[in-house]
């Protein structure tokens, strides 16, 4: 039987939901989440990283990328 009334102290709520923290990130991350397939061979070597490293790695990559692309080039024109 379950317990009809559990207490979730506050020590457990801290550690429940720990994303992978960023140093150089100076704003908060977005609430939607991006997702795109991708081909297997990109997909196969990015989940050969463990975790953290595959989120750290793709969110700067991705940052990167996106920064000098778009938002560079949106500025001078």
């Amino acid at each position: 039987m379950s317990n009809s009334n559990p207490v979730q102290t506050q020590a457990f709520k801290n550690q429940q939901y720990q994303g992978y923290i960023e140093d150089w990130l100076n704003e908060p991350l977005s609430k939607q989440v991006m997702g795109v397939k991708l081909p297997q061979s990109i997909h196969n070597a990015l989940y050969a990283l463990p975790a953290p490293e595959r989120v750290k790695y793709l969110r700067r990559i991705i940052s990167q990328a996106v920064t000098q692309d778009l938002i560079s080039n949106s500025d001078g024109e």
